[in-house]
């Protein structure tokens, strides 16, 4: 039985709020907290957590083409029904862009349509698509389908060095750019720390203190510094994170097994996709009152858009905006993910045994 490591589970659920605090953007205190405008950085701690939590769940499951058919299946069916469905309920901003002539770019064409329906839009999209944060499911999705075909190798099964080597070139190009898209190197990058995590949590011996020790670091240097060194950086705090929260030995972890905790990280998902949704109605719902009663409350500010309601204390709007959050994930959760997996699954496995028996 695979063991279900519900520290990180909490983790993942706390950095998906954080990603939607960060795109949330208030003009007030919270916004312009540091820890705040590096939260972008929880983006790396979802590809190390995934990278860890595959290669523990999946590696003894692939052993041959068919095993990377039914692995990619489900992680299809994992991924994509709540991202499709997000996309679809993006479509009365783009019938806006196009009739109502609010300028919302290249954003809301069919072309970004079309490369978010193929999961590649990190990779054609020079800018944002419809859902700006599905951009790293775009990546993710095909980190799996790359690390399942490599585990077919002997090589990369029997030795570290193919593994290092994709971590180093990707931060190479990360570095440089060389004039292509980086996003699928900051998903390898990550993953394949993960999955080296996977591979050394059982060989440290973890102390109850080092919780701390490693939280005190993550947040110091979310906290204290904003450049591009942590980049490089944080993928790596997030791997000794995920290494010792992985063996649960300590008082946060006894913390993060609370049942709330583990509820945030079961909608983790849910929380990342659906929260920039709610901040588009809200820019939606601010050119209409500017409209009809000259009444605006979100304004674009050196490139940002930000939330101003003009009455101070705007602060208090984060209250209102999570809770909307969680609830709706509470419901993608339940009738999106769950009910899209088993009718995917079910069609797939059911086929694949019907082929089976003939």
């Amino acid at each position: 039985m695979h063991k279900r490591f519900e520290a990180l589970d909490a983790f993942r659920g706390l950095a998906a709020l954080m990603v939607a605090i960060f795109h949330f953007n208030v003009i007030g205190v919270i916004s312009e907290l540091t820890i705040i405008r590096n939260s972008f950085f929880f983006v790396d701690f979802f590809f190390v957590l995934s990278g860890f939590v595959i290669s523990y769940s999946s590696i003894n499951k692939l052993s041959n083409i068919n095993d990377v058919k039914s692995f990619t299946v489900k992680r299809f069916a994992r991924i994509w029904p709540l991202h499709i469905f997000m996309v679809l309920l993006f479509i009365p901003f783009a019938l806006v862009n196009i009739f109502v002539g609010v300028d919302f770019g290249d954003r809301f064409s069919l072309y970004s349509f079309i490369a978010s329906f193929f999961l590649i839009q990190s990779f054609v999209m020079i800018g944002d698509s419809w859902n700006i944060p599905a951009w790293s499911i775009s990546t993710e999705f095909y980190t799996y389908i790359i690390f399942a075909f490599l585990w077919l190798l002997p090589l990369f099964r029997n030795k570290l060095i193919l593994s290092i080597t994709i971590i180093f070139i990707s931060f190479i190009f990360i570095r440089f750019g060389f004039g292509i898209n980086i996003s699928i190197f900051r998903c390898l990058a990550s993953f394949f720390l993960g999955h080296l995590a996977f591979r050394y949590y059982r060989k440290i011996n973890v102390k109850p203190w080092m919780e701390w020790a490693i939280l005190g670091v993550v947040i110091s240097l979310l906290s204290h510094s904003q450049n591009d060194d942590l980049t490089y950086i944080m993928p790596f705090s997030f791997f000794f994170l995920v290494v010792i929260f992985s063996h649960e030995t300590g008082s946060i972890s006894t913390i993060l097994k609370g049942k709330h905790f583990q509820m945030l990280g079961l909608l983790s998902y849910s929380i990342y996709l659906t929260h920039l949704w709610f901040v588009a109605c809200l820019k939606s719902l601010s050119i209409i009152t500017n409209k009809l009663i000259n009444y605006q409350f979100m304004y674009t500010i050196d490139g940002v858009r930000k939330i101003d309601f003009g009455f101070g204390f705007n602060d208090f709007i984060f209250i209102p905006f999570l809770a909307v959050v969680v609830i709706t994930s509470k419901f993608t959760y339940q009738f999106i993910e769950v009910k899209s997996q088993q009718y995917i699954n079910g069609i797939y496995f059911n086929k694949t045994r019907s082929y089976k028996n003939r």
